[in-house]
């Protein structure tokens, strides 16, 4: 039977917990998580909860917590992070509108999960939208994708941190590098850049 580290929640023998280093936000942080991502033991939304504590992942089919969540988010205070045709670049967002946001929403899935969560959701899309023309690229290696401008859920938090509440991330990238030296999937889970 795999020991799991209580704290960190990954197998002991994969613990991280020495390479969590908090990041202080500003900001309120949801994730909402497709259901299916929440199965996958390489998601990065957990790295993002672990290095800031009061991160929030809601389950998008928990009916309950997304009809709390819509109640919770202003458009004047809450944003999401996700392209579309009426985002705007991240990049942009100018000193006073940046002082007015207090959360940041993100989703944690496949694009075409998130496509489907938005859809299901349409008081997401009143929400003011940001997508990225500068982000970096992705270094998240033990995930499958044939997008060249994919981040995981994790990079996708740490670069509109930076953007927004312009912060050092350089923890949670930490957390992302630890998670994959220490990942012992197969050779053939691991993107190549």
């Amino acid at each position: 039977m795999r020991l799991y580290c209580e704290h960190c929640g990954y197998p002991q023998k994969t613990c991280i917990c020495s390479h969590i280093n908090t990041v202080d936000t500003s900001l309120e942080i949801v994730i909402i998580q497709h259901e299916k991502e929440a199965l996958h033991a390489k998601n990065t939304a957990r790295l993002v909860s672990l290095c800031i504590p009061s991160t929030r992942i809601i389950l998008a089919n928990d009916v309950v917590a997304m009809q709390s969540l819509s109640e919770h988010c202003s458009r004047r205070h809450s944003v999401l992070v996700y392209p579309s045709e009426c985002s705007t670049p991240i990049e942009n967002v100018d000193a006073v509108a940046r002082s007015e946001i207090t959360t940041l929403i993100l989703i944690d899935g496949s694009w075409k999960q998130a496509f489907g969560l938005v859809k299901q959701n349409p008081w997401l899309t009143k929400l003011p939208a940001f997508h990225f023309i500068s982000a970096p690229t992705s270094n998240y290696a033990i995930r499958h994708t044939t997008l060249s401008n994919a981040l995981s859920t994790l990079e996708a938090t740490a670069y509109a941190l930076q953007c927004l509440d312009q912060i050092d991330v350089s923890g949670l990238y930490r957390a992302q590098r630890a998670l994959q030296d220490k990942w012992q999937g197969p050779m053939s889970h691991r993107r190549h850049f």
